[in-house]
């Protein structure tokens, strides 16, 4: 636990920065696997990109430190089984990438999303694998929910300190396999739990602006 997210400007504060300068694509990098694709926003790939969004949800746990719940997928043998990550998928037609977030974060993890407020939104990620522009929203929930996991797609919900995000001795590199060849992969250790991929360059760029609001508060 640290001073930054017990301060009572914490909230007030990264909703400010969240709307000037964020850290894009320099902070998602620290996270990226060796080896994955770069599409960058000026390409014509980045615009054929499927929208979809995340979110992740602040809470306070039990009127202390703020917290976030990220989501474990079920073995299901499809593209992302088993992988943890934050709630969200594609966006429906119609809906804004808010919309979805919250959508979607109430269907997979039984959020309310009236209890939520969007404070911002980070950086898209696009992700060439599957052909999605992922879009992360921030949003703060009035109290601690009870998590109900969506059978059949979420095995369970965990949550995680910003505390933990931003202790650098939860980061870590393993090689892992693709099509055969090894590719280092750094990740995010939250015993047990290991996040990688797209998850861990969305939650690296979202460290990146609360190591910038140590300089604030």
């Amino acid at each position: 636990m640290n001073s930054l997210t017990l301060s009572p400007k914490f909230i007030d504060t990264l909703s400010q920065i969240l709307v000037n300068d964020l850290p894009g694509f320099e902070g998602q990098q620290v996270m990226m696997p060796a080896g994955r694709p770069v599409i960058m926003p000026e390409l014509s790939e980045f615009k054929n990109l499927k929208p979809a969004a995340v979110l992740i949800a602040l809470f306070q746990a039990n009127g202390t430190e703020w917290r976030f719940p990220l989501i474990q997928r079920v073995e299901d043998g499809l593209a992302h089984s088993g992988q943890i990550a934050l709630p969200g998928g594609r966006l429906e037609v119609g809906e804004t990438v808010e919309m979805a977030a919250l959508r979607e974060a109430e269907e997979e993890i039984g959020l309310d999303s009236s209890s939520v407020t969007v404070i911002g939104n980070l950086s898209p990620l696009p992700i060439p694998v599957s052909g999605f522009l992922v879009h992360p929203v921030v949003g703060v929930l009035t109290h601690e929910p009870i998590w109900r996991p969506q059978r059949g797609e979420v095995e369970t919900v965990f949550t995680v300190s910003v505390s933990d995000l931003m202790d650098e001795a939860k980061r870590a590199t393993e090689v892992r396999h693709f099509r055969e060849q090894p590719f280092t992969v750094p990740y995010f250790h939250f015993e047990p739990y290991k996040v990688w991929g797209a998850t861990a360059m969305i939650l690296s760029e979202f460290d990146h602006l609360l190591q910038r609001l140590t300089t604030l508060i």
